[in-house]
């Protein structure tokens, strides 16, 4: 294995980034909806920060409103 290899840091360092900002775009997508239920803005926050790739994609998949709902 060449350990001079600067790409795998750089590879890391990337998925590192879109995992964080993928994570940070999902609290503030959940913080900025309406939930008709009280806790539900809690329980996304902790499936989003607990899993980090799993629970943003959860929350923009089944979690946030339709777009028209959110222009109106």
């Amino acid at each position: 294995m060449d350990r001079n290899n600067p790409t795998v840091p750089l590879i890391f360092d990337i998925q590192v980034l879109v995992i964080v900002g993928l994570t940070v775009a999902a609290l503030v997508s959940i913080f900025r909806t309406r939930h008709d239920r009280a806790g539900s803005k809690f329980w996304w926050s902790v499936l989003t920060v607990v899993l980090p790739v799993i629970g943003p994609a959860a929350w923009f998949l089944f979690g946030a409103p339709p777009l028209r709902k959110r222009i109106h």
